[in-house]
């Protein structure tokens, strides 16, 4: 089985989409900039800036798109 060390930082780009599906929860932490998380099920789409964070679920098909520049740490939650 693949084990990645946490947390795994991503730079989206302006614009740039991320589909997130993981077998294991995860957290989702805003480094710098700002982002829109939107999942299957939530009624809410999350709007995120530097120093939110956001848990996501185990096998939860989760949408990330970035406003600007952002950077992001996805660690096991």
């Amino acid at each position: 089985m693949l084990q990645i060390q946490t947390p795994v930082v991503l730079q989206l780009s302006d614009g740039q989409l991320l589909r997130w599906t993981q077998a294991m929860a995860v957290t989702l932490r805003v480094i710098a900039g700002r982002v829109w998380v939107t999942r299957p099920g939530d009624l809410d789409d999350h709007f995120l800036d530097a120093g939110d964070q956001l848990k996501i679920e185990a096998r939860s098909r989760t949408l990330i798109g970035a406003e600007g520049e952002a950077r992001l740490a996805v660690d096991a939650a």
